[in-house]
């Protein structure tokens, strides 16, 4: 069975001009986990998820936040890992963050042709459960583990 068979072509996406007060309505709208980031001309450049969501909550920025993970946690000033909760942002920040800004561009996609198992495969390996399907480099479509649970189901004749 391939990735074109079982994936869902009718895909929610947002441009990178897109605000996070819009990606997170789409969010709580769709409830999606991983929403496609496209130009006008379908390329998929990014990937936004609930995690990248964490980033408006990182005071010093991800980049620096990601350099200093190795670092011992004795060594670093409590705020750097602070609470979410705790948080002092603008409400302001939902106008005028973007989707651009938040955006993760490395991420991993799929052909229409590959095998589900194969697609399988990548998911646990990346510790994922949804991936963008691509035709070259323009987005054709999501494949999610219930999508590919479901097809396995219907296989082996069980719906």
């Amino acid at each position: 069975m391939r990735v074109g068979d079982v994936m869902q072509k009718d895909v929610i996406t947002v441009k990178r001009s897109a605000t996070l007060k819009a990606l997170i309505e789409i969010f709580r709208k769709y409830n999606f986990h991983t929403i496609p980031i496209v130009e006008e001309d379908g390329r998929i450049v990014g990937i936004s998820n609930f995690e990248t969501l964490l980033k408006v909550f990182q005071p010093y920025g991800s980049e620096i936040s990601r350099l200093l993970r190795p670092v011992p946690k004795l060594l670093l000033d409590d705020d750097i890992e602070e609470d979410i909760v705790l948080s002092e942002i603008s409400s302001d920040i939902g106008r005028l963050l973007l989707v651009d800004d938040l955006m993760e561009t490395s991420f991993v996609t799929v052909e229409e042709s590959d095998s589900i198992l194969k697609t399988r495969s990548l998911m646990r390996m990346q510790k994922i459960k949804q991936l963008p399907v691509v035709r070259g480099d323009k987005l054709v479509g999501i494949i999610s583990l219930f999508d590919i649970i479901m097809a396995v189901f219907r296989d082996k004749g069980v719906i």
